[in-house]
């Protein structure tokens, strides 16, 4: 399918993360409206890490009593069907589906990391199995990036329990503050020792901005074909981005990750769990 009509009708963007002027709504709308069956399918699994973000939410809060998120906004459910989850599981894909169903019963003992991890096992499950290339690699990569600071944050704060990740005997040990990862790793990650020294500076900003910077410029680097699915693709996890960008309260943002650091500098384990 060439899309040569919808891309060129798309606002421009730019990697700055700068969102003025740019109507979400209208244009996730837009891109919606103009893809065939097939793709609309999978632009889906493109916005399902928001409807899972907006699902743990609400079982910290049933389970666990944190206040209730905001919903992310551009999500495949609205807030109102997350909150029924119970009742509209008929709508839900089957990763949702399948974590309800095999957990649902251990919620009340269940931590928050063992929901989200069970839960974002089974949608990584789920993905490996698309039939679209460009979004198996884009997950692929982006669990990988997850990995490593998963890694570097076992290694500092030690009271956090072994992370449940890919090559941990590879990871572990390398990855960290003041760690020296060898040359092979560094060749496998190209951007890691960037990583580490941006994850030593505890700047909740100047991290979560590195870590966009590195998936867009994986997005600009893997996308193939002009007009295609993949630069649809492409350019609307960009527009997540920029969404994400506009909507984030910096200072409230700041004062929680300072409170939530303070904590762990104190060895107080915060109920806090970090969903990115």
């Amino acid at each position: 399918m060439n899309y040569y009509y919808l891309i060129a009708g798309l606002p421009n963007l730019s990697n700055d993360m700068d969102s003025q002027g740019i109507d979400f709504e209208k244009t996730f709308e837009l891109i919606q409206r103009n893809l065939t069956l097939e793709d609309n399918r999978l632009f889906r699994y493109l916005l399902y890490p928001n409807d899972i973000r907006n699902l743990l939410s609400i079982l910290f809060y049933e389970y666990h009593h944190l206040p209730l998120l905001s919903a992310k906004r551009t999500s495949v459910f609205s807030e109102e069907e997350m909150k029924d989850y119970r009742f509209f599981r008929s709508n839900f894909p089957n990763f949702l589906n399948d974590f309800l169903a095999e957990n649902e019963a251990r919620f009340p003992s269940m931590t928050m990391r063992e929901m989200e991890d069970a839960l974002m096992a089974k949608f990584y499950e789920e993905v490996v199995a698309l039939n679209n290339l460009f979004i198996r690699k884009y997950f692929s990569f982006y669990k990988e990036l997850k990995d490593l600071i998963a890694a570097f944050n076992f290694e500092s704060f030690k009271f956090l329990s072994s992370p449940n990740i890919k090559d941990p005997e590879r990871l572990i040990g390398q990855i960290g503050p003041a760690r020296s990862p060898t040359t092979t790793l560094i060749k496998d990650y190209p951007y890691l020792e960037k990583l580490m020294a941006v994850l030593s500076d505890n700047d909740p900003q100047k991290i979560a901005l590195f870590i966009d910077r590195i998936l867009w410029d994986f997005l600009e680097e893997k996308k193939q074909g002009f007009f295609s699915n993949e630069e649809v693709f492409t350019y609307t996890i960009q527009l997540l981005m920029k969404e994400r960008w506009a909507l984030l309260d910096r200072e409230e943002g700041s004062k929680r990750f300072l409170k939530i650091h303070q904590k762990i500098r104190n060895n107080v384990r915060s109920p806090k769990a970090s969903i990115i």
